[in-house]
């Protein structure tokens, strides 16, 4: 988002320019991201229902080749004017494919761009 640089410290913003990006924005954010660092993505996220994807999968599969490691992260969009609340509701399906993954020691995140940047961080890929 960019941000009126005439606007002054103390200066209410019109409530159209704090709308929190859309999902599929920040799934874009992401990828972006994780591809600038060099990561593989494999997007998985359809935009229909019905093609026959196993339901619940998350949106993308992160491979660091380098590292020889990968996670799954599951795009959430932020919420509400000021967008600090991160809407991090799962579906049953999407519960039970984390629960599953993990069990078999992968890892899975939830959220927008600010949690790949964490999850970049705590792996030591960017400081």
């Amino acid at each position: 988002m960019t941000i009126d640089p005439r606007l002054k410290h103390g200066d209410q913003m019109p409530m159209f320019k704090m709308q929190p990006p859309l999902e599929k924005a920040e799934e874009r954010m992401c990828i972006e991201l994780y591809e600038q660092v060099g990561l593989t993505v494999i997007k998985i996220s359809q935009p229909h229902k019905a093609t026959g994807m196993t339901r619940g999968i998350a949106d993308l599969l992160i491979l660091d080749t380098k590292r020889k490691t990968s996670w799954w992260h599951e795009v959430k969009r932020r919420q509400g004017p000021e967008y600090y609340k991160v809407k991090t509701v799962q579906s049953e399906h999407q519960k039970l494919f984390q629960y599953t993954v993990e069990l078999i020691g992968h890892r899975y995140i939830i959220g927008p761009r600010s949690r790949a940047e964490e999850e970049l961080i705590e792996r030591g890929i960017v400081r």
